[in-house]
């Protein structure tokens, strides 16, 4: 595999081609200086941008005023084949800076977007969309938004009809993603996303189920490894951490108020005038959930929380539902949940389409994709032109006091096993002496392979400082006080 690859964050810029407004194509090959990719999983485009060098002042001849296209091709040397090369279509959309070196010359920096972003942004639908979601967002996506690229689903089931009401294309495309059940998995955890294979519309147990593509670790040597004979070994030097910040997304207040660990959700039916009362609870749906673990890892999937008491009844925070949605709904058939809106007495064709129904998704929902970053990490590598946002990657960072470790391989508890990539930015650098490519990931997990034990015991003292007494005071304060009003 690392035939033709000899330095570690090696590229190859192939291409870089501006076709002006009057449809002239120049390519901006030799003039380049740096690249930036950034492909994101919470981003239904990709963005970037790019610098070079302008000597002949083409800014101003051809001009280039912000509405080009750019064509780019870049490879790792040795990775060949079609998924492995980013080979991809822009609009340049905005001429960000401008600076001049000297009177000959001056370096421009573009940024530029996604074709299917543009389209979006002059499009609006204003027709009715039949099917299941995830054939209406390819509709969308074939037909208004004239896209041409792969498109990866995850099929879902039961059929809607959506009126489009003179809104752009990405509004329908997120309320299906919002709204959107795995027909596979029974899960409500869908994301739209493109990446520079293809645009995704994939829930998470559709992304955790793909299979491992490169080991990250690091070391005391920074992240590289040594040279012998005046040679790396360039794949393990792919493997290692250069920079690395663990983060934890964990807030216990905030995740409390927003329903990631429990919520309710009030529907009132107002076709036969009945409401009815659902409740999530984390810790008792965790173990019928598919996270990360249950697909890659060590086999075993738990909370990333404690399961501790919060009063004398033994309540988790589980069982102390703050977020309430209150939500109508409109069945015709309540065992089907077919839609009310498109029932007559004359003819039932509508029997298969199914009506809007937070009970199925929205709780289920809130908490997953609250929760799926619940562990990240931020660590920056040598690129290579394979890893795409989406994709799963295996990390085993080091403890930072090993000696006092319980296992014997003194990888840090949290952050080691199975992560998905959930953004990357590619920052290619081009110099005459040397080509560098480097990926800032940020790598997120949604559960432990280790339970974190909790009290069932109130940890809170009874009895400490001023914070608690046995016997508090009610004290009036005017008594305190000499002043008369």
């Amino acid at each position: 595999m690392a035939e033709g690859l000899t330095t570690a964050g090696d590229f190859v810029l192939d291409l870089a081609e501006i076709i002006t407004v009057d449809g002239s194509p120049v390519k901006v090959t030799a003039n380049v200086l740096s690249v930036i990719l950034f492909e994101d999983i919470e981003n239904p485009f990709i963005s970037g941008s790019i610098s070079f060098n302008d000597g002949l002042n083409i800014q101003n001849l051809l001009p280039l005023i912000g509405q080009e296209v750019l064509k780019l091709r870049l490879r790792t040397p040795s990775f060949e084949t079609e998924e492995m090369i980013i080979d991809s279509l822009f609009y340049i959309n905005n001429l960000s800076t401008v600076l001049d070196v000297n009177t000959n010359n001056k370096i421009l920096n573009f940024e530029f977007i996604s074709i299917e972003a543009m389209e979006n942004s002059r499009k609006s639908v204003s027709r009715t969309l039949r099917g299941t979601c995830a054939s209406i967002v390819e509709t969308l996506l074939r037909n208004d938004l004239k896209c041409s690229k792969d498109f990866f689903v995850d099929p879902t089931k039961d059929g809607r009809i959506i009126l489009g009401t003179d809104v752009s294309p990405m509004k329908i495309i997120r309320d299906m993603t919002n709204e959107a059940i795995s027909e596979r998995h029974g899960s409500p955890t869908y994301m739209f996303f493109e990446t520079l294979e293809g645009f995704h519309f994939r829930s998470l147990e559709s992304l955790y189920k793909e299979k491992i593509l490169m080991e990250y670790t690091s070391d005391g040597t920074g992240g590289h490894t040594p040279r012998k004979h005046g040679f790396s070994e360039v794949i393990l030097e792919l493997n290692k951490i250069r920079k690395v910040q663990k983060t934890n997304s964990n807030d216990s207040m905030a995740d409390q108020n927003n329903g990631s660990y429990a919520s309710t959700v009030i529907t009132h039916d107002i076709f036969n005038k009945t409401y009815k009362e659902t409740n999530y609870n984390y810790f008792e749906s965790f173990k019928d959930e598919r996270h990360i673990n249950f697909f890659n890892g060590r086999g075993k999937q738990e909370p990333m929380i404690a399961k501790v008491a919060l009063d004398d009844n033994g309540s988790t925070i589980s069982d102390l539902p703050v977020k309430t949605f209150l939500l109508p709904v409109s069945f015709a058939d309540i065992v089907s949940k077919q839609d009310g809106q498109y029932t007559n007495a004359i003819t039932n064709d509508y029997k298969n389409i199914r009506g809007y129904d937070p009970d199925s998704f929205i709780t289920k929902r809130t908490s997953m994709l609250n929760n799926y970053d619940a562990i990240a990490a931020d660590i920056e590598v040598d690129g290579n032109t394979f890893i795409r946002a989406g994709n799963m990657v295996e990390l085993n960072l080091p403890a930072q006091s090993a000696e006092r470790m319980e296992e014997p391989d003194k990888v840090d508890r949290f952050y080691r096993g199975a992560f998905l990539i959930r953004n990357i930015k590619h920052s290619f650098t081009l110099s005459e002496n040397e080509n560098k490519h480097v990926m800032s990931l940020s790598c997120v997990s949604d559960c432990v392979d280790k339970e974190i034990l909790g009290s069932e015991i109130d940890i809170v003292p009874k009895v400490y400082g001023k914070s608690k007494k046995i016997n508090p005071l009610t004290i009036n304060v005017n008594r305190l006080s000499d002043t008369n009003y």
